[in-house]
């Protein structure tokens, strides 16, 4: 599936927010306390690399921690967008950014 950037899905407050929880549980899962980050060590160590089709690979020190990937759906005429996120455990291998 080709999408041109005009054409891909835009994430919602509601992605964003689910994004963020998965972050920081993934965080804590490397044992790193996300409530005592600076704004500096949050720019520094995390990276998000964004396909065309708007998926976007999370890495914090260049290891990938999440995978977010916009599936579109068809019913009954209508077409709307699921937000599929994968955790660093159960990455999808399409998901590496290099």
């Amino acid at each position: 599936m080709s999408d041109s950037c005009e054409d891909a899905p835009k994430p919602n407050l509601q992605v964003a927010a689910r994004v963020e929880e998965l972050l920081r549980e993934q965080l804590e899962e490397m044992g790193v306390n996300p409530r005592k980050l600076s704004p500096e060590e949050i720019a520094a160590n995390m990276a998000c690399h964004i396909a065309p089709d708007n998926s976007m690979t999370y890495l914090w020190k260049d290891e990938p921690i999440l995978y977010v990937t916009p599936e579109r759906r068809e019913r009954d005429g209508e077409s709307s967008v699921l937000w599929r996120m994968f955790t660093k455990d159960d990455m999808p291998p399409s998901s590496d950014p290099s």
